[in-house]
């Protein structure tokens, strides 16, 4: 492969290829509704069952302002509520509601349908080809944002005081 590889050319044919992915068509409507932060707290609660708000922030990585309007916004949509704990009633942990898990469970067949469609015209070989790639490229991103994170983080400096 003598030629220079364009990435910009292939990045934009991929686009082209798979636009129709993000027409809402394709998915539920319902789906479309929500910010990234509040399905990925969606999912996390449909995996949790319940979580405070600063693990629902370690988790969305946002602030935990952040977070609050994101638990805010859908508790307006009736999708999760607050829980005081019983023994400790300062303790409030966020659950979702049955509301929320028709949702989940119906987006979960519409996703499953689409990956089962997929997985059907691929050989064993392939599958497990597309596998290794797919976390290949997940730890590769992992890495690079590792190394950004790292270099964000400015150097604690120690003086050290001499006691005599």
């Amino acid at each position: 492969m003598n030629e220079e590889f364009n990435f910009e050319s292939l990045i934009f044919e991929y686009l082209d290829q798979i636009k129709f992915l993000f027409f809402p068509d394709q998915w539920s409507s319902a789906f479309l509704d929500y910010s990234k932060n509040e399905v990925l707290v969606l999912i996390f609660l449909y995996r949790k069952k319940s979580a405070n708000m600063t693990v629902i922030s370690d988790y969305i990585n946002a602030p935990l302002n952040t977070t609050t309007g994101v638990v805010g916004r859908l508790e307006k949509k009736q999708m999760v509520e607050r829980k005081r704990n019983e023994e400790d009633r300062r303790i409030v942990n966020i659950v979702l509601t049955s509301k929320a898990y028709e949702f989940i469970n119906l987006e979960k067949k519409v996703i499953e349908h689409i990956i089962k469609e997929v997985i059907t015209v691929l050989t064993e070989e392939e599958k497990a080809t597309a596998i290794n790639i797919f976390n290949k490229i997940l730890s590769l991103l992992k890495q690079e944002k590792q190394q950004l994170n790292d270099e964000d983080q400015p150097v604690k400096k120690v003086k050290r005081i001499l006691i005599e």
